[in-house]
C-alpha cells in the first residue's frame, strides 16, 4: 500500500533579491554596502547560529525636542535576534561587524536595518521590529533527521557553504549522504523513496526501495529556476510505489541548502 508521506518540513518559496544592500533615513541617517558572511548579500546558516554582519554608517547631529534621546542603529533577523550597533548624539561616520542569531527552523529571512530615538541601546531594540530589507539569510536544515531516516552533508557543485550562486538555468550538481530504515517508521516491507528539488527549478527522485541503506556521496543534477532570487534546495521523503508517484506527490520539502540566481 502507498502511504504518501508530506516532506519533513516545507520549503519556503522563493525570496527576490533586494534591490539595495544600503538605506537612507532621512536626511542625516544611512547605513551602507551591508554585507553578510564572506561579503556577500546572502547567506546560508544552520539553526541558531551566528550570523556576520558588517556594514558602514553614517550618523548626522540631530536637533529635537526628545530630551535625554539618542539615536541608534538597529539590525535584526524575524525569528532570531536584533542588535543596537550605535547609540550617541552624532555625527559620526563608522563601521560595524556584529553577529545576529539565525532563526531556530529552516527557511528564508530577511535582514533588516531601522533607526531608533530612545534613551539607549535596549530600548531601541525593543522597540524596533522590522524595516528595510539588506539581505537575505538562508536557514538550511542540513542534517535533515526522521523517524526513519536522514539526509545529510550537501553540496552545491562541490562546495559545502550550502550556498551557491548560478546563472539562470544552470546545471547544479547535488552531492549528498542519505539513509533509510521504513521499518523504524512503522511500516517494514515499505517502498520508500527519497527526493530532492530546487524550488521552481527541476526535481529528482534519488532513491527508491526497501530495507535499510547508507549511501555516501551520491551525485546527480538539478537546473536552477531562470528568475533571480534565493531559491531552497529542499529535501522530502516518501513511502510510494514507485519514483513517479514520489515525485508526483513532492513540491516541497525541507530546505537543506539555497541557490541564489543572478542574472548574466
Amino acid at each position: 500500500m502507498a502511504l504518501g508521506l508530506a516532506g519533513v518540513g516545507h520549503a519556503q518559496d522563493v525570496v527576490p533579491l533586494p534591490p539595495f544592500n544600503s538605506a537612507q533615513f532621512g536626511p542625516l541617517i544611512n547605513v551602507t554596502d551591508v554585507t553578510l558572511g564572506l561579503g556577500h548579500r546572502t547567506v546560508a546558516i544552520g539553526p541558531g547560529m551566528p550570523v556576520t554582519v558588517a556594514t558602514d554608517f553614517f550618523v548626522g547631529a540631530v536637533a529635537d525636542p526628545c530630551i535625554d534621546c539618542k539615536t541608534q542603529l538597529v539590525f535584526g533577523i524575524p525569528e532570531g535576534t536584533r542588535q543596537c550597533i550605535y547609540s550617541g548624539l552624532g555625527p559620526i561616520q563608522s563601521n560595524a561587524v556584529f553577529n545576529l542569531l539565525a532563526p531556530p527552523n529552516p527557511g528564508i529571512y530577511p535582514l533588516w536595518a531601522t533607526p531608533a530615538r530612545t534613551p539607549d541601546c535596549d530600548k531601541a531594540v525593543s522597540v524596533s521590529n522590522g524595516g528595510p530589507v539588506l539581505g537575505l539569510v538562508g536557514v538550511h536544515g542540513d542534517p535533515m533527521v526522521w523517524s526513519w531516516g536522514s539526509v545529510s552533508k550537501v553540496k552545491l557543485n562541490g562546495n559545502t557553504s550550502h550556498k551557491i550562486n548560478v546563472f539562470p538555468g544552470a546545471p547544479v550538481t547535488i552531492t549528498t549522504n542519505y539513509s533509510i530504515d521504513a521499518a523504524a517508521g512503522g511500516c517494514p516491507g515499505c517502498i520508500s523513496q527519497v527526493i530532492l528539488g530546487i524550488e521552481q527549478g527541476s526535481k529528482a527522485c534519488i532513491y527508491n526501495g526497501g530495507g535499510v541503506v547508507n549511501v555516501t556521496e551520491q551525485s546527480f543534477t538539478l537546473i536552477a529556476p531562470q528568475q533571480p532570487g534565493l531559491y531552497p534546495v529542499w529535501a522530502a521523503a516518501q513511502w510510494a510505489f514507485n519514483c513517479d508517484q514520489a515525485l508526483s506527490w513532492s513540491n516541497g520539502g525541507t530546505p537543506v541548502a539555497f541557490i541564489e540566481v543572478k542574472l548574466p
